[in-house]
């Protein structure tokens, strides 16, 4: 490529200074916290994908998981309970949770999946099944009378109401429901499932408001051992967003929803995480997760700065101090000791319960409002390795089925589940969001999180932008800038927190002098035109990742990609459909360790493949066999079926297997 000329650069500032040259401005290094700023992912309809690994799994989920799900099914708890004849041929729903402790909660997931499903494809035939849910569901509301809506009779919350800690999920599940009505309205149009969702919206702040400040207190008390009896789950998160489509429908009550909302924002959970204490061990990862969601998402639409920091100090707590390699949290669904991640004992220790699915999938909505509250290559960074090395690797690419937990000890194997439990709910939502995180914008400024290939429509700029990549194959990304007519606009590329080397930054064919600082974003601001290309080349490498807590426990990455040691399928049941949400029952094997002169890259035996992209050999050694061994290392995402790992314990052995010799 050619140099650009003319080029004025400093990279003093903290923040970068502006510098003009014809009609190219460049701002690097950019600080991590944007806090001045405010963005709003692009709309969903304005985001396609291109072909690539995250298409493929949206399209076996479009076609095959989520598109067989049928309404009908999904509304037989519905109507069983308001006492409503089935369809002919409809004999039951789709069991598990779904007729049991969490009956309905599938039926709001599937709203939500199947409106995204619309808006993230095009496919109109997930809008006629959002409206037949949507019908069925207003038949069921009616019958129950005063704007009720659940798979569960309102008893349940009269004894919740009475004894908190002999409650279930009733607010989890109405949580659901409400979510998924209020995204039929915004991603499908239907207002009757926005009318529906303040039908019930007002009926729980009704039954909320008979109760007294101690009983709302000990009704949202989750903090006890060994878990809440209450775990109600996001409902503030679905209560700001019900307020926020009200408003923009011109409902003069709509705030009436934020009120309801607050209830949910407890001060014990708020104020230690103002004042920067972690209090988070012992607590169930998902509960106090989707609690700090309705935390973030109440800050948003509410403008309040308090709850706003609450949820940020949570994330950096969970992410920083609580997380897993791949950015998983919990042991058997709980968090626990700061900085506990492989030397944990007792309830601490990695086994086939670790990293619940649906913690992350609820991470990422909270890191997805954190960023609109103040966009941070931190996050980015975060949403990327939970994204690529959880949710991914969830989803089997051959049948499309999910896992509850997905387990992180060595040498042991994953079970997908074939019924709805929460996981699976969470699960079949995930796919229609691949597109949710990829642009922010706000302005005449665009943030390019992630380097998923796709197309974005950026309407408020007249712009089309055409996101072309083998990433995370190769480290080159372009983008194809197609604006109406000339434009002018910033757009900023993040620069992962893992780079280590020089990143090139290019219009046009002409490179940049940019220095790009890791865990930053790179700004190119000008007039863009028809026809314009600007493109980013990221030196991907492998590196390694001591465990936190045990710098003898290493993980291995190539670029954002984590590797996933393939151990075979010795000793695992002939199918990892169903059975226990925990495993299979049967033990891990024992994995190999690595040797080397030091845990540190070059001295790792770890060689790549030159003909395959992203595969990797690793001399190790058996100590149950005593013997070396070669062991082939691929991304996680891509090892299905068979035994693995992700951390592997550093010892020096083969010396000593050779001196038995």
């Amino acid at each position: 490529m050619a140099m650009a000329t003319g080029i004025l650069l400093s990279c003093g500032a903290a923040r970068g200074e502006m510098m003009k040259t014809n009609d190219t401005h460049v701002q690097t290094p950019m600080s991590a916290s944007l806090s001045a700023d405010r963005a709003r992912p692009a709309d969903l309809a304005d985001v396609r994908l291109l072909p690539g690994y995250f298409k493929d799994i949206q399209e076996l989920h479009r076609t095959n998981v989520v598109g067989l799900l049928e309404p009908d099914r999904l509304l037989f708890p519905f109507r069983k309970q308001a006492g409503l004849p089935q369809p002919a041929g409809v004999t039951a729903g789709y069991g598990g949770w779904d007729e049991g402790n969490l009956a309905g909660h599938y039926g709001g997931h599937y709203l939500s999946a199947a409106s995204r499903m619309v808006a993230a494809t095009g496919d109109a035939s997930f809008r006629e099944k959002v409206d037949r849910m949507v019908t069925g569901l207003a038949e069921c509301q009616a019958k129950l009378g005063g704007g009720y809506l659940a798979a569960f009779p309102a008893t349940r919350l009269d004894g919740l109401e009475s004894n908190p800690q002999k409650g279930l999920v009733e607010f989890y599940t109405i949580h659901k429901i409400i979510a998924g009505l209020v995204d039929a309205h915004a991603y499908c149009g239907n207002t009757q499932a926005l009318t529906m969702a303040s039908a019930l919206a007002d009926y729980c702040a009704a039954r909320l408001a008979k109760l007294s400040p101690a009983q709302i207190e000990a009704l949202f008390r989750t903090d006890y051992a060994p878990n809440p009896a209450n775990e109600f789950g996001g409902i503030g998160e679905a209560l700001a967003d019900l307020c926020a489509q009200a408003r923009k429908q011109g409902d003069p009550d709509a705030d009436r929803h934020l009120k309801t909302a607050a209830l949910f924002n407890r001060d014990w959970l708020i104020a230690p995480l103002v004042s920067g204490e972690d209090r988070l061990a012992g607590l169930h990862g998902n509960t106090h997760i989707a609690q700090a969601c309705g935390m973030a998402r109440y800050a948003l639409v509410a403008g309040d700065d308090r709850t706003g920091r609450a949820a940020e100090a949570f994330w950096k707590l969970v992410v920083g101090r609580h997380s897993f390699v791949n950015g998983a949290n919990s042991f058997d669904e709980k968090l626990r000791a700061a900085g506990v991640e492989v030397a944990g004992k007792g309830d601490a220790v990695l086994n086939a319960a670790t990293a619940e699915t649906c913690n992350t999938h609820n991470m990422l909505n909270l890191t997805r409002t954190l960023f609109a509250l103040g966009p941070s290559a931190a996050y980015a960074d975060y949403y990327e390795n939970a994204l690529y090395n959880h949710i991914l690797v969830t989803i089997a690419p051959d049948h499309g089925k999910g896992v509850y937990f997905l387990p992180l000890h060595p040498g042991d194997y994953r079970m997908h589940i074939n019924e709805p439990f929460c996981c699976q709910g969470t699960g079949i939502e995930n796919t229609a969001r691949f597109g949710e995180a990829i642009y922010y914008h706000a302005g005449s400024k665009l943030w390019v999180n992630l380097y998923i290939p796709s197309t974005f429509e950026w309407r408020e700029q007249g712009m089309k932008v055409r996101l072309e990549t083998r990433y995370p194959e190769d480290g080159d990304i372009r983008l194809a800038i197609t604006p109406a007519k000339p434009v002018e606009a910033a757009i900023r590329l993040r620069i992962p927190g893992w780079v280590s080397g020089k990143v090139a930054v290019s219009v046009n064919g002409a490179l940049l002098p940019v220095t790009a600082v890791a865990g930053t974003y790179c700004e190119v601001k000008r007039t863009w035109k028809a026809g314009d290309t600007l493109q980013l080349r990221l030196p991907l490498a492998l590196r390694v990742r001591p465990a936190q807590d045990d710098p003898a426990t290493l993980s291995f990455f190539y670029g954002p990609v984590l590797l996933a040691g393939e151990l075979g399928r010795t000793g695992m049941p002939a199918s990892d459909v169903g059975g226990d949400l925990r495993g299979g029952g049967n033990p891990p094997l024992q994995p190999p360790v690595i040797p080397g002169k030091s845990p540190t890259l070059p001295d790792l035996p770890i060689t790549p493949d030159p003909a395959t992209p992203l595969l990797f050999y690793a001399q190790m050694f058996d100590p149950a066999h005593e013997q070396e061994v070669r062991v082939i290392l691929s991304p996680f995402y891509r090892v299905h079926h068979q035994r693995y790992a992700v951390y592997w314990k550093y010892a020096a052995l083969l010396m000593k297997a050779e001196e038995k010799k």
